[in-house]
């Protein structure tokens, strides 16, 4: 039997809730507003002080086409590095800026001397990589944390920061083995492994290889979950030039496609994507990065067309994962051009966006996407939507084409050649292996 008490105790959670008001009712939310972070003061004239983080000033930036003054927000400082004892009267401190409406990569330590407090008024603008830069990264993101790689004989600039290990975090520049992908400090320690390591290629099954332009290539398979800690180092190394990966020590649900140049020692990586074993949204593609000693030479194409032709072999469409880099996104989008003209070229009678994507296995979304792009999608109150390409973009398209062909000196990588490509579906291998364990049994 229910006490006497229970009531009056409901009641008292109904009172200290209190009732709604008329603005609740309606079904608005109102939410306290956080304190916004207000800025410190700053008096250019006294050079003793340091500039406070978060100011917005003006940066001296030098570049191939000469001198430019360009607004900039102050990330981070730090004691200067150019000399060991600062002279009395000079600045004490260098400073990290982030260029307004500039992507994070752009991103530099520079001297006091570079920076100005006066400039060419700039007209506030919401930019998507300012509020990334904002409120997606934390104290500890903001900052890239090595200025350069080394693998092989290529040096890279990073562009962002990625997430070693803490201990590696006082050296500047990190040196990787160019086949297994483990990385030191020292040049010492680099050379003492390089002398025990038997590695050739990546460990996985080779699925790919070709003689390009000046150059051959072979590409593995490797299945996350099997070699965890090459693939750990793999994504170590694509954090430094992707800012919207998340990166996750969990490498289990993942092949890595790892894309090579065959050399006399051996096959040493270019770049790489990867995709989930079992993807829920059909996506091809979870992560693309081609490393930046190797761009502009049509890897990135190349990789794509991969993710394109497993896609045809598992017999569905797909897409890549969201959200994709800016570097990113171009080469999608220069990939679907290229790979509707060529289609819409050769075929003389009309097509439909539902044999596009059977013959492309792109998405819906990303052929029509594509063909507006192309501005090759048309309407009428006759025929309804309907594909008219003008033979200047196919005249275009060509003379591109020849001109790649044609230049003989350049290293040059054709989109994946399907007769070449020897992959059987990860879900498939998956079936035949349990088939194999019941016949045994």
């Amino acid at each position: 039997r229910p006490s006497s008490t229970a009531m009056p105790r409901a009641k008292k959670v109904l009172k200290r809730k209190g009732k709604p008001n008329n603005q609740q009712r309606k079904g608005k939310n109102f939410k306290k507003k956080k304190d916004e972070h207000k800025v410190e003061e700053y008096d250019p004239k006294d050079t003793s002080r340091p500039i406070p983080l978060e100011y917005k000033l003006w940066c001296e930036r030098k570049d191939a086409g000469g001198s430019n003054i360009m607004s900039c927000t102050v990330v981070e400082r730090r004691a200067r590095t150019d000399v060991k004892d600062v002279p009395e009267g000079e600045h004490e401190f260098e400073y990290y800026i982030h260029f307004e409406g500039m992507d994070r990569r752009m991103d530099m330590w520079v001297p006091y001397s570079t920076l100005r407090f006066t400039g060419p008024k700039v007209v506030e603008e919401k930019h998507p990589e300012d509020d990334h830069h904002k409120d997606d990264h934390d104290v500890v993101t903001k900052v890239r944390n090595f200025q350069e790689i080394q693998i092989g004989t290529h040096v890279m600039p990073t562009w962002y920061f990625s997430p070693f290990p803490a201990e590696y975090s006082r050296y500047s520049r990190l040196l990787f083995c160019e086949f297994c992908l483990s990385f030191f400090g020292h040049q010492s320690e680099l050379q003492r492994h390089s002398r025990k390591c038997t590695w050739t290629h990546p460990p996985g099954n080779e699925i790919y290889r070709s003689s390009e332009t000046n150059i051959n290539v072979a590409m593995f398979e490797v299945d996350g979950q099997k070699e965890e800690e090459y693939t750990q180092n793999v994504c170590y190394i694509a954090k430094l030039f992707l800012e919207h990966k998340t990166l996750s020590f969990n490498t289990h649900p993942f092949l890595f496609y790892i894309l090579c140049e065959v050399t006399p020692k051996g096959c040493v990586m270019v770049g790489y994507f990867s995709k989930e074993k079992f993807s829920e949204h059909n996506y091809n593609l979870a992560c693309i990065c081609t490393l930046p000693c190797h761009q502009k030479k049509g890897f990135g194409k190349f990789l794509i067309s991969m993710s394109y032709e497993l896609s045809k072999i598992e017999g569905r469409s797909g897409s890549p994962e969201t959200p994709i880099s800016d570097l990113g996104q171009q080469a999608y989008n220069s990939y679907w051009k290229a790979n509707l003209i060529e289609i819409l070229s050769e075929r003389k009678e009309a097509i439909t966006i539902q044999e596009i994507c059977k013959i492309t296995s792109m998405t819906m979304e990303n052929v029509t996407q594509t063909l507006k792009m192309l501005d090759i999608l048309h309407y009428d109150n006759r025929e309804g939507h309907h594909i008219a390409i003008p033979e200047s973009i196919i005249n275009k398209y060509r003379e591109k084409k020849a001109n790649l062909r044609a230049n003989k000196n350049r290293v040059y990588v054709r989109p994946c050649q399907p007769e070449k490509l020897r992959w059987y579906p990860f879900h498939a291998r998956e079936i035949n292996k349990r088939e194999r364990k019941k016949e045994q049994a």
